[in-house]
């Protein structure tokens, strides 16, 4: 049971698909989720800002917190830069949502209410549960049924036409199922939207908004094309809402600023929306943080880094506590030239959040324009077991390494990196050339070998499963 309250416990929520292990166990979905999740880490579509994707990953988390059967489980959630509407889960916990979803969200408790249903797919094993429903639908109709839902992020016709043409293959009975798992990821992602603190009436007025928005639009929002909803379903939600107390909850600064940050990437070739918000500057008519937030991100496009940085220093002078707004305000900075002023203040912020990988971001690639790799090397170093599937950082730990000289360490950081991305043979070869060089680790050629062999057993399964195509 996912209830942790009385309330909760009376919701009468099943349990996870215990007998769903003899279909498809969770390390085959883990192997199947990393290996999509390698292609997604190649595409151009998957926004690879550091300060969007952290935002995401923090959300996440509170959510899969607040729900015991997540709890041992790998999760990761990232954001797919496409202004449609949608999110989905993929096998082994990788949540992807899309940027206009962020966008369209009227509050931080909507935003959450949309992963935590996400995490209950996960927590449900539903894909399990779908090919225990239907013993003869193959594992390759069930990826068939994924590969579409990815092609729908970059084109959503050819995804819907190829989840579509799957389904058309004999599937109702998938589809039927489907629905119920939509009403199980209702009650559950509910639940964990209370224990973590959010209002629980976000799910069923976000849907709610979407469902009218959509009445006067020849296509629905891709999210009510891959999640079945009906009326019934919004009062569903609406009821098991009253269940629990009311909770007011208050967006955290941070939300806010994604949005702007999120929207500013989609207005950089937008002249009249630059002059739009550049007349309101003059006027003093933006007062919001994330109006104010969002012309200084449009002023740092295009290279008005003085401007840029009188804003963002008013805002963080009026929220000190921001690492949202100092990494903001660092990015500007170093693009004036001026990145050494920011660290003391850096410096300062790591003492108190020395695992901020905002933080960390910031101050290792002002050491780097420093000419101090040694610097920026130790520091990535402090953390790089948490941030080991983040490409961001791994790619910036590899340029410490290869600056400070430690050049066998470099290979076998650019070859997780590499990894991660889904270069398994590049991988290969960097693995192969730290094998050979001389560390100072003492544990550095075993642990080298152990990671030689899982990505040459990767490209050994990418073989035996394009041969079987």
């Amino acid at each position: 049971m996912t209830a942790q309250t009385s309330i909760a416990a009376s919701v009468d929520l099943p349990k996870i698909g215990e007998t769903a292990g003899s279909t498809l166990s969770i390390a085959k979905e883990q192997q199947i989720g990393d290996d999509i999740m390698r292609r997604i880490h190649r595409s151009e579509f998957l926004m690879k800002d550091p300060i969007v994707t952290d935002y995401i990953q923090h959300l996440g988390y509170k959510l899969v917190a607040a729900n015991p059967d997540a709890l041992g489980r790998q999760f990761h959630f990232f954001i797919i830069q496409e202004n449609s509407i949608n999110a989905f889960a993929l096998p082994g916990g990788y949540i992807g949502i899309h940027s206009g979803l962020i966008e369209s969200s009227q509050s931080e408790s909507e935003l959450a209410s949309v992963l935590g249903h996400e995490v209950a797919h996960v927590t449900q094993r539903h894909l399990a549960r779908r090919l225990e429903k239907q013993n003869e639908l193959s594992l390759p109709s069930i990826l068939g049924i994924v590969a579409s839902v990815l092609a729908a992020t970059q084109n959503p016709e050819a995804g819907m036409a190829g989840v579509a043409a799957t389904q058309a293959a004999g599937q109702q009975s998938i589809i039927n199922h489907t629905r119920e798992n939509e009403k199980e990821a209702d009650r559950i992602g509910i639940t964990m939207l209370s224990e973590a603190g959010f209002d629980v009436r976000a799910a069923a007025d976000f849907f709610e908004t979407l469902q009218q928005a959509s009445r006067y639009t020849f296509k629905p929002p891709e999210i009510l094309l891959t999640h079945p909803l009906s009326r019934n379903r919004i009062a569903a939600a609406r009821e098991r809402a009253d269940l629990y107390p009311t909770v007011e909850h208050q967006d955290s600064l941070d939300y806010e600023l994604v949005k702007a940050r999120i929207r500013s990437k989609s207005l950089i070739n937008d002249r009249d929306a630059y002059r739009s918000f550049e007349a309101k500057h003059n006027n003093k008519q933006l007062q919001k943080a994330g109006e104010r937030y969002l012309f200084a991100e449009l002023l740092k496009q295009r290279g008005h880094y003085n401007q840029a940085i009188e804003i963002t220093t008013e805002l963080y002078e009026e929220h000190p506590d921001s690492q949202l707004l100092l990494f903001s305000l660092s990015e500007a900075h170093l693009g004036r030239g001026s990145g050494e002023k920011m660290l003391p203040l850096l410096e300062s912020q790591l003492s108190k959040a020395p695992d901020s990988t905002k933080l960390i971001l910031a101050t290792s690639e002002i050491y780097l324009k420093a000419k101090q790799p040694e610097k920026a090397e130790s520091l990535l170093l402090r953390y790089v077991d948490v941030n080991q599937n983040n490409p961001n950082y791994l790619k910036l730990l590899a340029k410490a390494q290869a600056e400070s000289g430690h050049t066998p360490e470099m290979y076998e950081t650019t070859g997780q990196y590499l990894l991660l991305l889904g270069d398994l043979r590049t991988a290969k070869k960097h693995f192969e050339l730290a094998l050979h060089a001389t560390s100072e680790d003492p544990y550095a050629q075993t642990r080298i070998q152990a990671r030689l062999e899982d990505v040459k057993q990767k490209i050994r399964a990418d073989i035996e499963s394009q041969s079987k195509r």
